[in-house]
């Protein structure tokens, strides 16, 4: 299905480190300046918090615990792009400590950080995460003022009064949504990409696109199918959070348990977004199902050593055979 060679640590971090790039570029272009601001504050300030925690807790910071930027990052393109900066590094802190730190740093992954670090702030200040730029137009760096907020597509959608925009607003960017979720085409290119060099898990991402996809035309009652699709995956970041958070390598099940995982996930996610009209539940699922990613990993992970320990077995025994006969 994918490539069979491993990838090292660097590569992973290198291949989304593009990717996160590739989002940040037409989000800058459409925001201004803000974006490098808040990307650049989120990456500084989740590394300091990762140093900070392995200091006290006597380790040493490696080029591994560079991953904790990238996610500071994920975080930061999960808000709007008027988020005010002393939430974004409220949220950059506690994403590390409380997703990451408290189940004993990156060596243990159970909580996605980015995830925790989301809820945090919506559970603080709720307007400023579920608000958004009217247009999208540069924003001073010191933020936009809250008259020139206004409420965020995903409700709309969710309520099944439309999806608003045109297809190059989809390609280029939809206003009214996080600063990192505003094109279908450029992250559907950003998924192919980082699973084909195994820096995502095609085995929970595929399902996962591919349930959103069955289930965003039934809800548009086989009308307007573009658009649906569009609405699907943009709309309280599906797409982004399947990529991102279910799809992390580090936190993704492998093989079958992939499967199932991406099925239950994307279930889930419609179940709450179409019928119970929960904006950015994909997003809060990456932290409520964690218990059974991580179960789905150890039973996953204890039948692919079992299965490799049977298959270098099989390989001795078939080795033997020609000695003994020979002799």
């Amino acid at each position: 299905m994918f490539p069979l060679q491993k990838k090292t640590q660097s590569e992973q971090y290198f291949d989304v480190g593009c990717a996160l790039l590739a989002i940040l570029a037409p989000a800058a272009y459409g925001y201004g300046m803000r974006i490098w601001l808040l990307a650049g504050t989120a990456f500084a300030v989740s590394l300091l918090t990762e140093w900070g925690c392995l200091y006290v807790r006597k380790q040493t910071f490696t080029r591994a615990n560079l991953d904790a930027g990238l996610y500071g990052v994920i975080l930061m393109l999960m808000l709007p792009a008027s988020v005010p900066l002393s939430l974004l590094i409220m949220s950059c802190i506690f994403a590390n400590i409380f997703g990451r730190q408290l189940f004993g740093g990156r060596e243990n992954p159970v909580v996605h950080p980015a995830a925790a670090g989301y809820c945090f702030a919506l559970l603080n200040q709720r307007a400023a995460v579920t608000m958004f730029p009217k247009a999208f137009a540069p924003i001073p760096l010191s933020g936009a003022a809250e008259s020139a907020l206004t409420e965020g597509v995903s409700a709309a959608f969710n309520r099944g009064l439309g999806f608003a925009g045109y297809p190059t607003d989809w390609l280029i960017g939809l206003p009214n949504q996080p600063a990192g979720t505003g094109s279908v085409v450029l992250l559907a290119a950003v998924a192919a990409v980082l699973m084909f060099r195994r820096s995502a898990s095609g085995w929970v991402i595929l399902p996962a696109m591919a349930f959103v996809c069955f289930s965003g035309i039934v809800f548009g009652y086989f009308r307007s199918p573009a658009e649906q699709l569009a609405g699907s995956f943009l709309a309280n970041q599906m797409l982004f959070s399947i990529i991102f958070l279910h799809g992390d390598p580090a936190y993704a099940p492998k093989q079958i348990g992939g499967m199932l995982y991406g099925i239950m996930f994307s279930g889930a996610a419609i179940i709450l977004t179409r019928i119970l009209y929960v904006t950015d539940a994909p997003v809060m699922l990456a932290v409520i199902l964690s218990p059974a990613a991580l179960k789905l990993r150890i039973l996953m992970q204890d039948y692919l050593t079992q299965k490799g320990g049977a298959a270098d077995a099989e390989e001795k025994d078939t080795g033997s055979v020609p000695e003994s006969g020979a002799r």
